[in-house]
């Protein structure tokens, strides 16, 4: 009978398993069905010590078991091996970005962490996420910048550092509290335009609510894609708790 290493595994185990070319090759090698070391190495650049090597990290992710047969042991991939995985993938699906009705530009977003966790990913973690490499001013030059930072008081600045060291601001922040941020926001734009940005709480977690004055097609492709960035940093800071 086939044996494998205990159930007790998580999606971490299973994505640093999944990180080595190599073992996702061992994988397809056993798609047809159990294999000794041997023959499983036959088509691989690699030396059979190696192979062994990587088969123990697939047993301790779970993801194919062993059976004695005779004088060898024949590996084959494990039925349900790659279900934390599946299951953690399918919590992401959990965060929803959706387009609300009402005046200006709305966006919202529901998820999983608290309101002070949102509130502190958004403002004091922006460099993190925030997708510098297409919303940024160093961006219209074809280069990241250095820094972005969102200062904590009203009068502040969120800005950037730009590429070359200098500073250029991005928004001027007009109110900051536990629930609410808003900014004249001037990036990309002419004119500035109110922002509100709004953590409040919700079932399983909070909301995510952003206004903006200009309902343009720029802002709009903007916000969609900082909303899908936030959405992914949410994401996995909850995987690593």
């Amino acid at each position: 009978m086939f044996r494998a290493q205990s159930s007790d595994v998580d999606h971490h185990a299973i994505l640093t398993a999944l990180a080595d070319p190599t073992r996702r090759a061992v994988l397809d090698r056993l798609r047809d069905g159990a294999l000794p070391v041997g023959r499983i190495a036959e088509t691989l650049p690699v030396s059979r010590p190696a192979v062994s090597q990587h088969l123990k990290v697939l047993l301790g992710a779970g993801l194919v078991s062993v059976e004695a047969a005779g004088t060898r042991n024949l590996y084959a991939l494990r039925a349900g091996g790659a279900g934390p995985l599946v299951e953690w993938l399918g919590r992401l699906s959990e965060t929803r970005i959706a387009a609300a009705p009402g005046p200006g530009l709305r966006r919202t977003l529901s998820t999983r962490l608290t309101p002070g966790e949102a509130r502190h990913l958004f403002c004091e973690d922006i460099a993190r996420w925030w997708p510098v490499a297409r919303v940024s001013l160093s961006a219209q030059d074809g280069a990241l910048p250095q820094a972005v930072v969102m200062e904590r008081d009203a009068g502040g600045a969120l800005r950037e550092v730009l590429y070359d060291g200098t500073a250029a601001s991005w928004a001027t922040i007009v109110e900051q509290d536990e629930q609410r941020l808003a900014l004249d926001w001037t990036l990309g734009r002419a004119e500035a335009s109110r922002v509100t940005v709004a953590f409040t709480e919700a079932q399983g977690g909070s909301q995510l609510e952003i206004v903006d004055a200009a309902d343009t097609e720029d802002a709009r492709a903007m916000w969609d894609l900082v909303v899908e960035r936030f959405a992914a940093a949410a994401a996995s800071s909850l995987s690593n708790f």
